[in-house]
């Protein structure tokens, strides 16, 4: 009796190979292209060299299991991956609690204008492009390759598929941020904030992930035409609270109160008696704004003018842009005032 051989059913009884599917593998040898594996086909299972690093105190004889990763064979073998399968396995445990609306991250496989395309175990998962931000966002190829915190909204446990949302983690994750923010918000409390916008008024600075403003008044002591001309957008800074006002939400913030202030810097090497070289700045009913060299400003009392004459009218005896000399009377820090005196100087001259 002869025994007639069907290749055909011989080639069948060896299992197929699914990409993506776990499997149990035995190491057979180590080579330099890597751990070949018995995965029970007809065809040895290869863990490329880079990751068979990982895995060099394996023996011959030992079982892992190993993911697919390609049904075409080279050189004898398919290429498989041990890692793959301990992250799919490790990722698959997780699935009961995703389910309950855990937070799981995955990294994004491709992007199209309906949304993105992730992996997770041994799960697909799909991202539509309005859960991506809070916002619209025209291109979602930026995304590609990014690791993306998910919650999931939809299963289909027999496609192995996930529909989930970036969007609705940003949205919580953003409310709990303001609740915190004005619990913990008050004023002269000192904050850091972003510069998120330059407006025609002020700048608008994010903190915390909430926007309050520096008005132009202050953003400097310095007289300046736009905020642009202290602050950068996109640039992190220190800020005082000033005013808050939980029921419009509305926050007020000061740059300019955590400098100097240009007349405390400026009388720190004056004192009372001292005569300086001063500059005309203005004219007012009742006296002279002065400007001295280290750029502080004061007032001339029109009854300090001059001892020459009586003045009716300040503009009859000086004129901006006279340059003179003026003496110190008075120091005020608290209501910050200096108080000089033309007429002071004159009796000086004369003697």
């Amino acid at each position: 009796m002869s025994t007639e051989f069907n290749l055909d059913l011989i080639d069948e009884s060896f299992r197929g190979y699914r990409v993506g599917e776990i499997v149990s593998g035995t190491v057979v040898s180590h080579t330099p292209t890597g751990i070949v594996v018995n995965i029970g086909g007809k065809n040895d299972g290869l863990i490329a060299a880079p990751e068979a690093e990982e895995f060099k105190n394996l023996a011959k004889g030992n079982k892992l299991d190993v993911m697919i990763l390609s049904s075409r064979a080279v050189d004898g073998c398919i290429g498989v991956s041990a890692k793959r399968a301990e992250d799919t396995v490790e990722k698959n445990v997780q699935i009961p609690e995703i389910k309950k609306g855990a937070r799981f991250a995955a990294v994004v496989d491709s992007a199209s204008n309906a949304g993105l395309n992730c992996f997770f175990g041994s799960y697909k998962v799909f991202v539509p492009a309005s859960e991506v931000e809070e916002f619209f966002v025209r291109d979602l190829s930026r995304y590609k390759g990014k690791n993306v915190e998910l919650v999931a909204t939809d299963f289909d446990e027999e496609r192995r598929q996930i529909v989930a949302s970036r969007k609705v983690i940003l949205s919580a994750d953003r409310t709990q941020k303001e609740e915190l923010f004005w619990h913990g918000i008050f004023v002269n409390k000192l904050v850091t904030g972003v510069v998120a916008k330059i407006t025609p008024f002020g700048a608008f600075v994010t903190v915390e992930g909430v926007d309050c403003l520096v008005h132009n008044t202050e953003v400097s002591y310095e007289r300046t035409k736009s905020a642009a001309d202290v602050l950068e957008v996109g640039k992190e800074y220190q800020f005082r609270v000033i005013s808050v006002d939980r029921d419009t939400h509305k926050v007020q913030l000061s740059h300019k109160q955590l400098t100097k202030h240009p007349f405390d810097e400026g009388v720190e090497s004056l004192t009372i008696g001292d005569i300086s070289d001063v500059t005309v700045t203005r004219i007012l009913p009742f006296g002279a704004v002065v400007k001295l060299p280290n750029g502080v400003e004061g007032l001339v009392h029109i009854s300090e003018i001059t001892s020459k004459a009586y003045v009716k009218n300040v503009h009859e005896v000086v004129h901006v842009g006279d340059q003179m000399r003026a003496k110190v009377l008075g120091i005020d820090i608290d209501k910050r005032k200096l108080s000089l005196s033309i007429k002071a100087t004159e009796v000086i001259d004369e003697q």
